[in-house]
């Protein structure tokens, strides 16, 4: 644009952003989002991951407490089952065997929720006198 000396003068913009700022700015809000969202599926993954661990133990107590009134099975034995209703998709599996110290029994218990890769599971693992 000229004036009337026939000088160019700058003339300035409406003070919009070019395309190449908007982009950038969505880029950065898009990373900032997704990393937000991580942040709460790995906060809902770790509350889930607590509560089966809590729930695993006391369900391992009260498991162990009620083996401890039975007589104590041979070496070898193992026992699969589940902790009914109340827990419905929480197993168990426990094994018993031999040490090297005689009269003691090595116990493990293995408290699982969910089947297959994706499932979570405690190993407990005690030791009972035999006599």
């Amino acid at each position: 644009m000229s004036d009337m000396d026939g000088q160019h003068v700058k003339t300035r913009g409406l003070g919009g952003f070019t395309l190449l700022e908007v982009l950038v700015a969505l880029v950065i809000l898009s990373i900032t989002f997704v990393w937000l969202l991580k942040a709460e599926s790995q906060g809902v993954d770790m509350a889930l991951r607590s509560r089966f661990i809590t729930t695993s133990t006391m369900l391992a107590e009260e498991h162990i407490s009620e083996i401890r009134t039975e007589p104590i099975p041979e070496p070898g034995s193992e026992e699969t089952g589940d902790f009914g209703n109340d827990y419905s998709g929480y197993t168990y599996k426990e094994h018993w065997e031999a040490t090297t110290i005689e009269g003691y029994l090595k116990y493990t218990l293995v408290v699982r929720l969910g089947n297959g890769k994706n499932g979570l599971e405690s190993t407990f693992v005690t030791f009972f006198a035999s006599k």
